[in-house]
């Protein structure tokens, strides 16, 4: 069955069933939604692309992927920032082959048309006598982004001249997002991305930041460990064979007491409480959730934002860690997702707290990372039987705590109090399939601002 062009939405309505808590499995491997998705949301929404700290000097720049750009993001003669599509005017070729570094232009290693660090033409190599004087490079720009702005050092883009300005977008439970992060110190970029491939479907990458349901078995090895913390209680449900016993799964401490905040656009934060987390972490480990209660973080954070220890995600692609990192997962087609991980630290930190946390960044995801690992087999084995035949007609479940849902609205923020459940997930797709039909801005926003239930 075909999937409805922009416009009619008959077919695109039934992929996601919020009443069943049920998913169409094409959405994760049919290349027509997929177009639909680079059109309708990397061609629309703010997109991370890198922090300010990753740019300090003058002609400083990061190269950033939005959808199926790339642009660099520069830093100008007078300290602001630009973005440009890393695409010569003249023939196409890319005007920088590198992925950060400093310059004084952007030269085409085509034909050596060379650009400022504002984007303007300013050489042309034989402009005398090859194109007699008639050519304005004042219409020969490289292409810049329809809008850029920072919130807190950490600089966003949109291709879309209509978008919403970006605070608008983030709203309060975007912002507390972020703020998870920017609020932790005086913090910087560590130098270098870790990036690396998966034969898997972005969504599947972005919706398990807020699966706490999987590390009972996915991780088990890290809790054997000492990596995540376990308890020797085991679980009291279903996990046992058909003769009555126990298969001794273990439950998370914290699976009994969770947070999740619903946001416009898409945007959730979900995991465990704060208090949860300091009955659960040993005394000497506190400090990793109690900053937000420091009188800095605390107001930016506010009375709710504070008790969240949880994964944040900024739609449609950006997870800010509980241990200073984000991670983008860029996807290049419907069965492939490059995997982006910037790491900061705080400036103010002891270099011995500087190192401890990056062993802990380095070993907890990227390519070496002991949790990372483990997702990625089982983001590349769901992508795959979403693939052609009878396997892709089971629907996906998402009916954790379905119909439980119930929202409260304090301080802003839209949040549901739980135990482990399937809240944030449901949201990411409801909100999904709102913008894969092409609304506009206002529709958008309506169709995806939390109300009492989900």
């Amino acid at each position: 069955m075909a999937i409805a062009a922009p416009g009619t939405t008959g077919h695109l309505e039934s992929l996601v069933n919020v009443a069943t808590g049920e998913l169409d499995r094409r959405i994760f491997s049919d290349e027509e939604i997929f177009e639909l998705e680079m059109t309708h949301i990397f061609g629309r929404a703010w997109l991370f692309l890198c922090h300010e700290t990753q740019i300090p000097k003058r002609g400083d720049f990061f190269e950033a992927p939005m959808g199926r750009d790339n642009v660099l993001v520069v830093r100008q003669k007078d300290r602001s920032i630009k973005a440009l599509l890393n695409t010569c005017t003249h023939r196409g070729n890319a005007v920088c082959r590198a992925d950060e570094g400093n310059v004084r232009n952007f030269m085409c290693t085509y034909h050596g048309w060379t650009f400022g660090l504002d984007g303007e033409l300013v050489g042309v190599p034989g402009l005398k006598d090859f194109y007699h004087d008639e050519l304005d490079k004042s219409k020969y720009p490289l292409r810049q982004v329809a809008q850029l702005d920072s919130y807190k050092g950490f600089v966003f883009a949109t291709m879309d001249p209509k978008a919403p300005p970006l605070l608008d977008f983030l709203g309060r439970t975007g912002r507390i997002g972020v703020d998870l992060l920017a609020e932790r110190g005086d913090i910087e970029a560590r130098p270098g991305i870790q990036k690396f491939t998966l034969n898997c479907n972005w969504k599947f990458a972005v919706d398990n930041s807020f699966d706490y349901y999987h590390p009972q078995i996915t991780h088990i090895s890290a809790q054997a460990v000492g990596m995540i913390p376990s308890a020797a209680a085991t679980d009291s449900g279903g996990a046992r064979t058909d003769e009555g016993n126990s298969l001794g799964v273990q439950r998370l401490p914290t699976d009994l007491d969770t947070l999740v905040a619903l946001g416009e656009y898409g945007h959730a934060i979900s995991g465990p409480s704060v208090e949860s987390m300091l009955r659960t972490l040993p005394p000497e480990m506190h400090e990793v959730v109690t900053w937000r209660r420091n009188p800095g973080p605390y107001a930016a954070l506010g009375s709710v934002g504070s008790r969240f220890a949880g994964h944040p995600q900024v739609f449609p692609t950006a997870w800010f860690t509980m241990d200073a990192q984000i991670s983008l997962r860029v996807p290049r087609s419907a069965g492939v997702t490059e995997v982006w991980w910037f790491s900061f630290k705080d400036r103010n930190q002891t270099p011995e707290e500087q190192r401890a946390q990056l062993d802990r960044q380095i070993h907890s995801f990227g390519p070496a990372g002991f949790l990372e690992q483990e997702d990625g087999e089982n983001w590349s084995q769901s992508t795959l039987q979403t693939g052609a035949g009878a396997r892709r007609s089971i629907p996906q479940q998402l009916k954790m705590g379905l119909g439980r849902g119930k929202i409260i609205h304090e301080d802003g923020v839209a949040r549901i109090e739980a135990a482990v459940n399937e809240h944030a997930q449901l949201w990411t797709y409801l909100s999904w399939l709102e913008w894969i039909k092409g609304t506009s801005w206002d529709e958008l926003r309506d169709s995806t601002t939390p109300g009492d239930s989900i």
